[in-house]
């Protein structure tokens, strides 16, 4: 009998499109499986889905990548699994275990009058939260959710639980309930100073001190898969919760460092910033000030901060506005702007940072689209390289950066970069949250005395070795 291949799966659950990688032991990707996450949005414009809804997809997107993956390789065994996706977002649960609301949408708003209530009972407390979290006082964090959810009518009492979505579904599928400290940074629960629930929120909330589970850090075995809706050849594998997803694509990425810096280019110019040890409590409410946010990073012993501006964004509505709509045009586009020089006199683009929508262009007679594009991906980077500039001010310069995502195939959105960061390189990943959601599987199948980080830097140099082509099914 020919033995089965061992294969290791990345689960990243997303806000728009949930996905499922499978690679082999040493890293090297055999094929992937996408599909759109079901959310609900009401006439009043709140979004949510039903947990069990999320559990379906991921079984649903578990069961074709294994069909694929065995369409390919012939017969797979299922080592390990990961999961990484959104933050923010979790399930509650009754004291039974079983869920008790649906599950709140990050971006969603509500939760914005519970906590301007309690900040105006309290108003020292948002800059205390800031300071001891590392979060704005805002409704995306968890603790917004979940005061919506109790001035609801929900009830919260002693032995409910509040899990991050992943975590959830590993523990649908066998994992022990586990709180892993990425995504437990992203509640607005956790003192950054000790990584221990902070017990002041909890008390002005009204939450019981249980409702977080214990600590099992990404990479760490957090159970085995049993599941009768799975087939034979996963039965038995590995779980872990790999964390919260824009750390684990700096680690798909090979943003390895602990002070590297890792931007993730699609809708929003995501920049992650990775610091060794903990912050005091003045620095991370300036950094809160300033627009970031400070958590923990997947990697041990690391402080993870966030921050983005709108690039994405405006690229998309700059190329909707120049009629490009096919590869082919995007191409020529692309080439011609990588070689503009100085911009026309009178073209001039505004818009983007943090917050804005619109897109202002005002135009010169020497300006045609190339110029145009080559002054959009200039306006993107530039704002990036402000956020990047008022963050080093507060803790120095990093040491390495790595840039990935669907603008960083574009050459002129490349050279924009390199302009404004440092030591810049690309990477060819398409995909890293799957792949560091799946490397991070591996190191807790392989339960190694390696560090999490050596580990994946040598299984990430493994597979530069010619690999199976990708497929998505």
């Amino acid at each position: 009998m020919i033995p089965a291949t061992a294969i290791t799966l990345g689960v990243d659950l997303g806000t728009t499109t949930s996905k499922v990688l499978a690679c082999l032991d040493d890293g090297r990707p055999v094929c992937t499986v996408h599909e759109s996450t079901e959310w609900a949005t009401s006439h009043d414009g709140h979004t949510q889905t039903d947990p069990e809804t999320l559990l379906r997809l991921t079984l649903t997107l578990i069961r074709r990548v294994v069909n694929e993956a065995e369409r390919i390789l012939g017969a797979v065994h299922v080592r390990a699994i990961g999961f990484t996706g959104l933050a923010e977002s979790g399930v509650l649960l009754g004291s039974s275990g079983a869920p008790i609301a649906p599950v709140i949408a990050w971006f969603d708003t509500r939760g914005t009058a519970e906590i301007e209530a309690l900040a105006s009972r309290h108003p020292e407390f948002p800059e205390a939260f800031s300071r001891a979290c590392g979060l704005p006082w805002d409704c995306q964090s968890s603790v917004a959710k979940l005061a919506y959810l109790k001035a609801d009518g929900t009830r919260i009492v002693r032995g409910a639980r509040w899990l991050s979505v992943q975590e959830w579904i590993a523990f649908s599928l066998g994992s022990d309930q586990v709180r892993e400290p990425s995504l437990a940074s992203r509640t607005g629960l956790i003192d950054q100073a000790t990584g221990a629930p902070w017990a002041t929120v909890f008390e002005l909330v009204g939450l019981p001190a249980d409702i977080l589970p214990p600590v099992r850090r990404a990479g760490d075995p957090t159970g085995f898969l049993r599941h009768a809706d799975l087939p034979l050849s996963c039965q038995g594998a590995v779980l872990t919760v790999a964390g919260h997803d824009h750390p684990v694509g700096a680690v798909g990425a090979g943003a390895l460092g602990r002070d590297s810096l890792f931007n993730s280019s699609g809708t929003a110019d995501v920049v992650l910033r990775s610091l060794p040890g903990r912050l005091d409590d003045d620095t991370r409410a300036e950094l809160v000030q300033a627009s970031w946010s400070v958590g923990e990073h997947v990697i041990p012993d690391t402080t993870l901060l966030l921050g983005g501006v709108r690039g994405g964004l405006l690229l998309r509505r700059v190329l909707a506005l120049l009629g490009v709509t096919t590869d082919e045009q995007r191409a020529d586009l692309d080439e011609r702007a990588a070689r503009v020089g100085a911009l026309p006199a009178g073209l001039v683009l505004s818009g983007t940072g943090q917050t804005g929508n619109d897109v202002s262009i005002s135009l010169g007679d020497d300006a045609g689209p190339a110029e145009v594009w080559a002054a959009a991906t200039r306006l993107t980077a530039g704002n990036l390289g402000i956020l990047l500039s008022q963050l080093e001010q507060t803790v120095g310069p990093h040491r390495s950066a790595v840039a990935a995502g669907g603008w960083t195939r574009m050459e002129s959105v490349r050279q924009a970069k390199r302009a404004v960061i440092s030591n810049v390189t690309f990477s060819t990943n398409t995909q890293p949250g799957v792949t560091g959601a799946a490397l991070i599987a591996e190191h807790a199948a392989s339960t190694p005395l390696t560090p999490l980080a050596e580990f994946i830097r040598l299984r990430l140099d493994d597979a530069k070795i010619p690999a199976i082509p990708l497929i998505i099914a």
